[in-house]
């Protein structure tokens, strides 16, 4: 039996694989390849309005997270209320109006059909712009090039959007809300963050920021990340007073495992001496918040710079579980 030069389902959904593999694409996204604006819109308009009402969650929340798999995709759906049916159907549809692509990952792009049991991720095509325009949300802009990124990234889109369902799942109505992809400026540089959210706590909006570090950030991406644009933004010039005028954010660290978890720790801390975050890994997140642990970090007391240890933690806030133990 020859060995597959491509992830499937089952790895793909470990969000974790090698990082060689390369985006290949169910088509070409080609702007002339697809319909008139006018000519999809009364497609859409035409269609029936349960499979029309999930074409525009699906396609706006991929707009909002850049890249989705099909069981995130479902899993949005619930959380709405709309019943998930079809949804292979309405994707389908998408594909083929070129409102949706999809891409798999593999060592090189064979040609021919796509496996059945390919590792699927979801992402727009041209044809979505004008309907998400119209029927959800002005200044829609898209390009290709937003979904064509190294597999390390589209992992990091999909870590965020993963965050965001156990979040709204476990948090409700009390997460006041979610940004992906969360851009600040700091001086004359730019810094991106994976998302940004807020928790109510009664009335009062706590504010965090999400960062999913992955192993390829480690050791030597963080620590730049971390020295030059972390620590300004947090710590020297004091910039997330500009985005967070109430008090400063909780910075939660999306990682892989525990062993990369403490590695991130030890850098942050050694670099800002902050010990506001938490870390949690993917598998704890995959479990779902409810029962998450997360994890705190400890400095050593005799050499608090450069050591120091995890402890794992429940988090009322985040989880909606008990307090911090």
């Amino acid at each position: 039996m020859s060995e597959k030069v491509y992830i499937t389902r089952d790895e793909g959904e470990a969000l974790s694989f090698n990082y060689d593999y390369k985006q290949v694409f169910h088509h070409e996204s080609s702007q002339p390849k697809t319909l008139p604006e006018y000519a999809l819109i009364k497609w859409f308009v035409k269609q029936p309005e349960q499979p029309k009402q999930m074409m525009l969650e699906v396609l706006g929340f991929i707009y909002k997270f850049t890249f989705a798999t099909r069981d995130q995709l479902e899993r949005m759906l619930r959380l709405k209320g709309i019943d998930a049916e079809g949804l292979d159907s309405v994707l389908q549809k998408l594909l083929d109006q070129r409102m949706a692509n999809f891409c798999y990952f593999s060592k090189f792009d064979q040609g021919g059909p796509v496996p059945d049991d390919a590792f699927r991720v979801y992402c727009l095509d041209f044809g979505a712009v004008g309907v998400l325009s119209h029927f959800y949300c002005d200044n829609v802009t898209w390009f290709s090039t937003d979904a064509m990124v190294r597999t390390e990234l589209v992992l990091k889109y999909l870590t965020t959007t993963l965050f965001y369902l156990s979040m709204a799942e476990a948090r409700g109505k009390a997460l006041q809300y979610f940004k992906p992809v969360y851009d600040v400026t700091i001086g004359h540089r730019d810094i991106r963050f994976s998302a940004a959210f807020a928790i109510l706590q009664g009335h009062t909006p706590l504010s965090f920021i999400l960062e999913s570090v992955r192993a390829y950030d480690l050791p030597s991406g963080w620590d730049d990340k971390v020295d030059k644009k972390i620590v300004p933004f947090a710590c020297q010039d004091k910039y997330w007073t500009k985005y967070f005028s109430d008090a400063e954010p909780v910075y939660i660290f999306l990682v892989e495992d525990e062993e990369q978890a403490l590695e991130t720790a030890r850098i942050f801390y050694r670099r800002t001496g902050k010990d506001n975050f938490r870390l949690i890994t993917d598998g704890q997140l995959k479990g779902g918040l409810d029962k998450a642990v997360f994890l705190k970090y400890i400095p050593n007391a005799e050499d608090p710079v450069k050591t120091g240890t995890l402890k794992k933690v429940k988090s009322s806030l985040l989880s909606g579980g008990s307090d911090d133990n």
